[in-house]
């Protein structure tokens, strides 16, 4: 089995209240199973979908641009984009 590439983060804000991320998700790449430490907000840029696997398997994630999402921290979980497209999302941490 071939790996998938990886996702490119760059961090764009690091203060005391936030970290802000851009998240570059070339096509057919995966971020790897993680867990975020803290809770967070996800800001996608265009329309995509993403597989997202917490566990019990890939599932489709349908984004809009500007419709945000909210997580809690430590849930483990891989983010796939099955794509021929390259993806950007915003990620925004809460301290």
């Amino acid at each position: 089995m071939t790996e998938r590439p990886l996702f490119v983060l760059t961090e764009q804000i690091d203060n005391p209240r936030t970290c802000v991320n851009h998240l570059l998700f070339p096509a057919h790449c995966e971020t790897r199973w993680h867990r975020h430490e803290r809770d967070y907000v996800i800001v996608p840029m265009q329309a995509c979908e993403l597989l997202i696997d917490t566990g019990e398997g890939p599932k489709p994630v349908a984004l809009k641009p500007g419709e945000c999402y909210y997580r809690d921290a430590g849930v483990e979980h891989n983010v796939i984009n099955p794509s021929d497209t390259d993806i950007t999302l915003i990620e925004v941490e809460i301290k």
